[in-house]
């Protein structure tokens, strides 16, 4: 009889974390797609910066508001980087590198290093100049 109580346990172990929220997925990403981008244009910054904030959702397991402040604060810097320059940019993203480089860890470390890829990308492409 002892059996069959811890086979009705684990059957409720297994339910409640098929009913617990899993994390977004891992974002489908290819070195192709993030190398071919050109990060002087907003369009870019903002698939970039999402990029990085879905590659941190999947590992968090979910959204992170001080993160998603991060990343709103370097998308802000980059929209602006033509009137404010990129010493704002480098100061906005700052922040951000630093977050992922504490949150790294071995199961998100190839990841985070996209994730840091994406950011250097964003940082150290020049203002385009608008005619």
């Amino acid at each position: 009889m002892g059996s069959i109580v811890a086979l009705d346990a684990f059957r409720a172990s297994v339910e409640k974390t098929r009913n617990t929220p899993q994390g977004p997925p891992r974002p489908e990403i290819s070195g192709a797609e993030i190398w071919t981008r050109d990060y002087r244009e907003v369009e870019a910054v903002v698939f970039g910066l999402l990029t990085v904030r879905n590659l941190v959702a999947h590992h968090l397991a979910g959204y992170d508001a001080d993160f998603d402040t991060l990343c709103m604060d370097g998308l802000d810097a980059a929209y602006t980087v033509e009137t404010t320059g990129p010493a704002r940019l480098k100061a906005a993203l700052k922040p951000l590198k630093e977050w992922l480089l504490d949150a790294m860890t071995e199961d998100s470390k190839r990841d985070m290093a996209w994730a840091l890829v994406i950011v250097d990308l964003i940082e150290k492409s020049p203002a385009k100049v608008r005619s």
